[in-house]
């Protein structure tokens, strides 16, 4: 216990500052002393903390408020970002519907084709050979072929034939 306490008093934090003195009419006053500089330097240097940190409490909660130029540069952001993916969205399907287009065009080419090659086999097929024969002996004064004129010739792998008949 501190001596110039009174009895039931306890010591505070003032207490470490101040002191009690028994005054002239026998009371007991509270009497402030000096305060101890290096006690001072920490109260400064502590103040100048929660300064510091109130300092950045507030700039932080200036940073995360969104502005009014900000808002709107989202906005606009945004807007730009919705526009080229629905242009984007819209070229793909006009891809997408010209490729299905072109391949039920080459469908119809192939089917096309394959249906002119059928006719022109199939006329080829229905001419009567006897009387190609006879116009030929004929009219065309054509003779039939010397065995000295007749001429052989391989046939390369590569080549081919579409076969629609039986060959008698």
């Amino acid at each position: 216990m501190n001596q110039f306490l009174p009895e039931g008093a306890q010591e505070s934090e003032k207490g470490r500052y101040c002191r009690f003195v028994k005054a002239a009419n026998g009371s007991w006053v509270l009497e402030p002393v000096k305060v101890p500089a290096h006690v001072k330097a920490a109260r400064a240097e502590q103040r100048r903390r929660r300064e510091i940190q109130r300092r950045a409490r507030e700039n932080r909660q200036r940073e995360q408020a969104i502005n009014a130029r900000s808002l709107i540069f989202l906005a606009v952001s945004l807007g730009f970002f919705v526009i080229v993916c629905c242009s984007f969205l819209a070229l793909q399907n006009q891809v997408y519907s010209r490729s299905d287009r072109i391949a039920s065009l080459e469908a119809q080419v192939s089917a096309l084709a394959e249906s002119n090659d059928l006719a022109e086999k199939r006329l080829a097929a229905s001419e009567n050979l006897s009387e190609v024969e006879s116009v030929a002996l004929r009219k065309l004064g054509m003779q039939y072929v010397n065995p000295d004129q007749i001429e052989y010739y391989g046939v390369d792998c590569s080549d081919y034939m579409l076969q629609y008949d039986d060959v008698d």
